[in-house]
């Protein structure tokens, strides 16, 4: 999709309130869950693999517009 092609800055905000990915719903604390069992690039992976099969609608899902991608790096990196 073609707003996953643009790099943006995140605006996520560091609560454990709502989902990180809306195509795919993977949820702040699932993420907050999986970084402090050290496995936050289990989900990284599902979200690349399942933008390329079936593919991401961010432009529409995600109430930004943008992809979740710098907002999941950003909370996982806030949080290590």
């Amino acid at each position: 999709m073609s707003c996953c092609d643009k790099k943006e800055e995140s605006k996520v905000e560091f609560n454990l309130e709502g989902l990180i990915c809306y195509c795919f719903k993977h949820s702040k604390k699932e993420l907050y869950d999986a970084i402090q069992e050290g496995r936050e690039q289990e989900i990284l992976d599902d979200i690349k693999a399942k933008m390329k099969d079936p593919g991401c609608f961010c432009e529409t899902a995600n109430p930004s517009g943008k992809c979740c991608l710098a907002d999941n790096m950003a909370f996982i990196k806030h949080y290590k």
